[in-house]
């Protein structure tokens, strides 16, 4: 029995060395790319169609704050099993403020479904104060463009 550990000891060390000793082969070749550095695309508002604009609306309540309760996003009361959101993306993230008018941004992309891109072009926030809390009534006004072909 010894035997046959000794033996599969050995070919088991014979085996993990002859693993470990490998050659890497690297090779320098002088290239160059073919890449442009600078791309130029010039667009003017005659390359755009205007489809239209969209007014968005969300009313929460914050307390204390640090909880926020959503009442209303587009008039309508907030389901807590559907979330839709639209989030724009631009060289870096487009951030709208509040962060939850990304939740009624969904109605724009309804609304415009062909549109290439939406612009935030107005926001505004309405805040009444109450006892330990606050209610927000957030609006926003989104232009829709599309590309002309």
């Amino acid at each position: 029995m010894t035997n046959k550990k000794y033996i599969f000891l050995s070919l088991a060390t014979l085996f993990l060395l002859l693993s470990s000793c490998r050659l890497n082969t690297t090779s320098n070749l002088r290239s160059g790319t073919t890449m442009p550095d600078v791309v130029w695309l010039k667009m003017t508002l005659d390359d755009y169609e205007f489809l239209g604009d969209v007014e968005i609306e969300v009313e929460f309540h914050r307390y204390f704050g640090v909880f926020k309760y959503v009442n209303t996003i587009n008039g309508e009361p907030v389901s807590i099993s559907n979330r839709n959101y639209v989030r724009l993306q631009g060289r870096t993230p487009i951030r709208l403020n509040p962060p939850v008018l990304d939740r009624a941004l969904y109605k724009a992309y309804q609304e415009y479904p062909e549109a290439d891109f939406l612009m935030p072009v107005m926001t505004t926030t309405e805040v009444q104060q109450l006892f330990l809390g606050r209610k927000v009534t957030a609006k926003a006004k989104i232009k829709m463009y599309k590309i002309k072909k």
